[in-house]
């Protein structure tokens, strides 16, 4: 299994729109990306222990395997997956992949 994390750096200049992200870009994410995908976690901060929180939203993306990710990947709508953010957020989020241990 393959978690891909999306984490958006908390901003109070850039709003994070989180209705849409939640009722419209993440089942974009689960509609192009299909059976790649297993299970999709959200978190939307509350706020940071000493002060703003570090992130607005992190989403976690856990892909069924390796070739699944590419193959997501390689799908000619993620264009329109990654075109989307521009919709709830002007925030560049930060992008990781990982493997369970």
């Amino acid at each position: 299994m393959v978690t891909m994390t999306i984490a958006y750096p908390y901003d109070a200049d850039q709003p994070f729109d989180e209705a849409y992200y939640n009722s419209r870009h993440m089942p974009l994410v689960r509609e192009v990306w299909g059976d790649a995908v297993s299970d999709v976690a959200v978190y939307h901060a509350l706020a940071g222990l000493t002060g703003d929180p570090a992130f607005s939203t992190v989403a976690l993306v856990e892909f069924t395997s390796m070739e699944a990710f590419q193959k997501a990947m390689a799908n000619p709508r993620t264009a329109e997956v990654n075109a989307d953010v521009a919709n709830f957020t002007a925030v560049k989020p930060n992008i990781q992949l990982s493997r369970r241990a």
